[in-house]
C-alpha cells in the first residue's frame, strides 16, 4: 500500500516512504545510474534495503519522501511494477537528513528517465518550503560530485551558494572525484523572487 501523500505540487506529489516500496528503492538504488552519483559505490540485495529501509520509516531524525506523479510511463522497462493504475507512480526520492543539526543535509534522486523535465525542481522546492517553515534551523546543506552538472545544476538554480570542493574526495570509477557542497541560508530562500 503506498504511502500517505504529504505534500502536494502542480505536477507531482510527495509520499511517505514505506516497506512496500523496498522494491522500487532496491531496483534504483542499485542501478549504476542512480546509485553512483548518490555515493553508494555497492548495489544492494532486497534484504539489505528493506533492512535500511527501517531508517526511512522510522526516523526521527530526517524527512525521507517519494516524488510521485500521474500517468508515468517508465521507458526503461520497469512501468508499472512500482504503482496501480490509479496511484501515483514513484520516480525518485528527497529526503532532509540530521534534523537534530542547525544546518541539515538535504539529498535527492530521480529514476534517469525523468530527469530534465523540472520534476527535482518541484519536488525540492516543495521540500525547502516546508522544511523552512516547521524547523528551526539555519540553512541546509548538499553535496555531489563535481563532474554531476545536473546535481549542482539544480542546487545552483534553487538559490543554494557554492561553498567549497573536496579535492579528489571519493573513489569512482576508478579514479578519484572532487565533490562540491552547496549551501542555503533561510533568508536567501526567503528573500527569493
Amino acid at each position: 500500500m503506498p504511502g500517505s501523500t504529504f505534500l502536494y505540487g502542480e505536477r507531482l506529489t510527495l509520499r511517505t516512504v514505506e516497506r512496500d516500496d523496498a522494491e522500487f528503492l532496491q531496483r534504483w538504488q542499485s542501478d549504476p545510474r542512480v546509485r553512483i552519483p548518490l555515493g553508494m559505490m555497492h548495489p544492494q540485495n532486497r534484504k539489505q534495503v528493506e533492512e535500511g529501509m527501517e531508517k526511512y520509516v522510522e526516523s526521527d531524525d530526517g524527512i525521507n519522501l517519494l516524488v510521485c506523479v500521474d500517468d508515468w510511463e517508465e521507458t526503461d522497462g520497469a512501468d508499472g511494477d512500482d504503482a496501480k493504475a490509479d496511484e501515483p507512480a514513484p520516480i525518485g526520492m528527497v529526503s532532509v537528513m540530521h534534523l537534530d543539526h542547525t544546518r541539515p543535509e538535504l539529498a535527492y534522486w530521480l529514476v534517469p528517465d525523468a530527469r530534465g523535465d523540472g520534476y527535482a525542481t518541484e519536488a525540492m522546492e516543495l521540500l525547502l518550503d516546508y522544511t523552512f517553515d516547521t524547523f528551526e534551523i539555519q540553512g541546509l546543506w548538499a553535496q555531489a560530485f563535481a563532474y554531476n552538472e545536473g546535481s549542482w545544476g539544480l542546487l545552483e538554480r534553487l538559490g543554494f551558494e557554492h561553498e567549497g570542493t573536496m579535492r579528489n574526495h571519493r573513489f569512482v570509477r576508478g579514479e578519484y572525484v572532487d565533490v562540491v557542497c552547496y549551501g542555503l541560508l533561510r533568508e536567501e530562500w526567503s528573500d527569493r523572487e
